[in-house]
């Protein structure tokens, strides 16, 4: 008998008409979140929530965070997330669902389908916890939105348009100050022409050498440096970008393992699944199974739709 798939909810919205937000408000968002809930659900909006008072658990993906009050979640649409209050308590969130799949569409009509694709791709990328007094620029956006929506005053469509504009402002600077924090500015620029190098041409035959010339370095200090910011050899990140671009072949195409390997710089299709499953932790053919990105992994629960919460 085959494995019986675990339980994950689609709650679905119906955007009003000529609107980018709908809100969630009132009362009837104070509740038991999670009371006789043990599973996980995704909305066909990006999400936004809003804890005014309680506290819990929230649930974004495969992380766990603890809410209280002025806490804040961004939810990707297609997200599998939940919300759990303390056991026997009530937490008070609203919630609010912007359509940002047409704002995006009408704003950078002029781009290529291909741009508009990859910015959305981008926006969408991951969940975020935040807490407002650590972010108070997006704690002011999202506010002001839910005033504007709330409120609906002259000429609020208008307004809510340019806050949505500041709104994904802020994300593309969270995704900033994340990739700041995670490397020492200064060292990350002697290596930066060796980043690009690896990332413009992971399928040719890359040599070190060709590297440390990028970065105008002897191979010897280009080694140095780079171990000493990236935390990692050179011929190690070179192929986890080769890993990286096989990944996302492996998930969009029907190409042969070798066809893979080969394309991605690997000489034989026996050091390309050494190193996949070095970097990755599985085979190439098990990666293509059960691929490792929170869209692919919806196939591996068992979907029931309902309208709403």
């Amino acid at each position: 008998m085959a494995k019986q798939k675990p339980k994950m909810e689609f709650r679905y919205y119906t955007m009003p008409e000529k609107e980018l937000v709908l809100a969630l408000t009132g009362d009837e968002w104070i509740q038991e979140y999670g009371k006789g809930i043990d599973y996980l659900h995704f909305h066909n909006f990006m999400e936004v929530g809003i804890c005014h008072y309680g506290s819990g658990e929230i649930v974004l993906g495969d992380r766990h965070y603890h809410f209280c009050d002025d806490s804040y979640v961004i939810i990707p649409p297609n997200f599998p997330h939940t919300t759990n209050a303390d056991e026997g308590t009530k937490a008070y969130w609203e919630w609010m669902y912007f359509d940002m799949d047409s704002m995006i569409e009408d704003a950078m009509k002029m781009e290529s389908v291909g741009v508009r694709s990859r910015f959305k791709k981008e926006l969408y990328r991951k969940a975020f916890f935040l807490k407002g007094e650590e972010h108070p620029q997006m704690e002011a956006v999202i506010q002001l939105i839910l005033r504007e929506v709330s409120e609906k005053k002259s000429f609020y469509r208008k307004s809510v348009r340019g806050f949505l504009t500041a709104f994904v402002t802020e994300i593309l600077r969270l995704y900033e100050k994340e990739a700041e924090d995670t490397q020492t500015k200064h060292g990350y620029m002697v290596i930066a022409p060796a980043i690009e190098y690896a990332e413009t041409y992971y399928s040719q035959d890359v040599k070190i050498s060709d590297m440390a010339d990028a970065c105008s370095l002897s191979e010897s200090h280009f080694r140095r440096n780079f171990q000493e910011y990236m935390h990692m050899r050179p011929l190690d990140y070179l192929n986890l970008v080769r890993v990286e671009k096989a990944c996302d072949m492996l998930t969009k195409s029907n190409a042969s393992m070798e066809e893979v390997a080969y394309r991605n710089g690997f000489g034989n299709v026996s050091t390309f699944n050494r190193n996949f499953k070095k970097i990755i932790g599985v085979t190439p053919y098990q990666y293509k199974m059960a691929s490792d990105n929170y869209e692919s992994k919806l196939l591996n629960y068992k979907i029931s739709a309902k309208k709403g919460w």
